[in-house]
């Protein structure tokens, strides 16, 4: 055994603290095509230069189609070429990471006998995949001393089978290729290749039901269009919680990765002030490893660089083998880590709520939470807490609160909580905590959270709301299942009504603590004029106004 994780959710070599930094390898010449082209001399030359570069791991991805050009025959040239790199790699004593099942990696590229057949529904593929995993592990086994782990697959919640298929189909297939992995190299450490579809939709992959896999893994850029919420380009502060949060949640679910990341962008200085941010805040939140993408610039012509060249420009190094201005801070943050103790995660004082029922798809038990939408929400949340100088964790609704690290305050952005987790929100408070609730779901008040809330609801209304409160005029359309729902306070205190004259901000004492509400969604309201930063200093005033209801004073009360 040489790769273990350690309690605290890092890896480990021969029990000594190992953390993985480097980047996703393709060569120069013929980028994608390595794997046909195999310049050798030009390898073993970039293995050289990592190894000069401070770095020490690489992720090779293997291109299915490559390795199994027919269903059933696999290559044994292309497995030579995998056996040669991954000893040149260990050789330089540098480390392996190699993705095994890739059909999507710079759009898609299946082998040609998958046809229109599902991975992960179709039993044809799940044999053929298990088959490959297993075959694939006895060259993998080779070189346990120099494998950090495998990884089952390259952003498989982006692939469009992950999305059409049953997320139980889904969920099986990760645990069959893991245990076909397993059963030829019993002792390696096993991931699935995952970006931020993970939280912001319901591809099947979900925290907590990858079975088989050791940790989990966080790819994410700063492409507007690659997220749920907009911002404004990688400068946006917004932009820069976003890989940060991301890994907070996965965080919250076990040991996690930072297996892909990269500013696309890197002619100016906004790559290495990014990097600066996003790299620290992901140590900060746990992450136990650091690849970009990628090693170095590809100066290929062949597809896709032929049909998008920006995929060309995305390495660290360029064709001359310097490394490139603006991405310097990568090399000085990987450096620092070889001495830089694990972050000490102090308990969060203050989280934000994950529902038991985060993902929708074929789930009954769903109250209706959609992870797109819900993920704006969140994110707006994490950023304007941080804002006013929180460091917010995560509150997961399928654990017992009381467990769960040392909060004192929970703020529900937005999430709809079922029946059971309103019950133990409620004997959660009645301890003494203090609860931040927006948009409580409309058809959740039934007894428990009419005494909770200490309203009951008597009317039906239009979903909007124009108010004045904490020193501002608001306007509100988001609510919970599209209606305004009317209260009639019973023990609650109205804080705010808006301008019919229907309460909208209520504060119950309950217990021993305090449940702040308010009748709208406001994050929704936020995340959908998110890239407008002038509009944000209204995000604070919000947060400080409902958290000071609550009995919380942010550290940084005055931030804008």
């Amino acid at each position: 055994m040489s790769f273990t994780l350690s309690p605290e959710g890092y890896f480990q070599r021969d029990s000594q603290r190992f953390i993985p930094v480097g980047a996703n390898y393709w060569p120069a010449s013929c980028g994608l095509q390595m794997w046909t082209k195999w310049p050798e001399d030009e390898i073993r030359r970039d293995l050289d230069l990592v190894k000069k570069l401070g770095l020490n791991t690489l992720r090779l991805i293997m291109l299915w189609h490559e390795f199994e050009p027919e269903a059933g025959c696999y290559s044994e040239q292309t497995f030579s070429r995998l056996e040669k790199i991954l000893g040149w790699i260990e050789e330089r004593d540098l480390v392996s990471h190699p993705a095994l099942i890739v059909g999507w990696v710079n759009g898609v590229l299946w082998p040609e006998w998958k046809k229109d057949r599902n991975l992960f529904e179709d039993d044809e593929m799940a044999l053929r995949s298990t088959n490959f995993a297993s075959h694939a592990a006895k060259s993998f086994l080779k070189f346990s001393r120099s494998m950090l782990a495998v990884d089952i697959g390259n952003e498989l919640c982006a692939l469009p089978d992950s999305k059409v298929a049953a997320p139980a189909a889904v969920i099986r297939w990760c645990g069959e290729v893991c245990a076909a992995v397993k059963k030829e190299f019993p002792d390696v450490l096993l991931v699935a290749g995952n970006e931020q579809a993970q939280v912001n939709e319901d591809s099947g992959w979900h925290f907590g039901e990858q079975p088989g896999c050791d940790f989990y893994s966080m790819h994410t850029y700063p492409v507007n269009q690659w997220h749920s919420i907009r911002f404004d380009g990688m400068s946006d502060p917004l932009a820069q919680t976003l890989l940060p949060f991301y890994t907070t949640i996965a965080r919250s679910f076990g040991p996690v990765m930072v297996q892909e990341m990269g500013t696309i962008l890197a002619r100016g200085e906004m790559a290495g002030a990014y990097l600066r941010k996003v790299l620290n805040a992901c140590w900060d939140a746990g992450a136990n490893g650091f690849l970009y993408w990628c090693m170095r610039d590809i100066t290929a012509t062949c597809p896709p660089y032929s049909k998008f060249p920006f995929e060309g420009e995305l390495g660290l190094v360029d064709a001359n083998d310097q490394i490139k201005p603006g991405l310097k801070y990568y090399f000085e943050f990987c450096q620092s880590l070889a001495t830089r103790p694990a972050p000490v995660r102090k308990p969060a004082e203050i989280g934000i709520y994950w529902p038991r029922h985060y993902y929708d798809r074929e789930n009954l038990l769903n109250p209706g939470n959609d992870p797109k939408g819900l993920s704006q929400s969140l994110i707006v949340s994490n950023f304007t807490l941080r804002q006013l100088g929180f460091e917010p964790g995560i509150v997961r609704g399928d654990l017992d609160l009381k467990e769960q690290s040392n909060f004192t305050t929970i703020v529900i952005s937005g999430a709809l909580p079922t029946l059971d987790e309103v019950i133990a929100l409620k004997s959660w408070v009645a301890d003494g905590g203090r609860l931040v609730w927006h948009g409580p779901d409309v058809y959740a008040w039934g007894a428990d959270l009419i005494d909770f809330a200490g309203a009951e609801p008597i009317e039906f209304h239009v979903p909007e709301a124009s108010l004045e409160v904490f020193g501002e005029h608001w306007e509100f359309a988001h609510f919970p299942r599209n209606i305004f729902i009317e209260l009639r306070p019973g023990k609650a205190v109205v804080h705010a009504a808006e301008s019919h004259g229907y309460p909208f901000i209520l504060r119950n004492q309950f217990g021993k603590g305090t449940v702040v509400h308010c009748l709208g969604q406001p994050d929704a309201s936020f995340a959908s004029q998110s890239d407008k930063a002038a509009l944000r200093s209204k995000w604070n005033t919000w947060y400080r106004g409902m958290l000071q209801l609550a009995g919380v004073r942010p550290p940084n009360a005055n931030a804008e």
